[in-house]
């Protein structure tokens, strides 16, 4: 089982093919990564899946079952 996204599908998510490019949109989109020595980002499947900015913001969680208390 793989945990990285391979290098082209970083390139297929970000639309780029430069490194700093990949980084600024994943850093734009608040994916966490980790870069190589090169200056490659590094992505895992479940950041993409995942992004930070949903994960301790129960308000724009995508996952949150909707309220339906009004309709008793």
């Amino acid at each position: 089982m793989r945990i990285f996204l391979s290098r082209d599908e970083i390139a297929t998510i970000t639309d780029c093919v430069q490194g700093a490019a990949q980084c600024k949109v994943l850093t734009d989109n608040k994916i966490l990564f980790i870069k190589d020595r090169n200056g490659l980002p590094h992505v895992t499947l479940e950041a993409v899946q995942n992004p930070q900015h949903l994960r301790f913001n129960d308000n724009l969680a995508h996952n949150v079952e909707p309220s339906f208390d009004w309709m008793d």
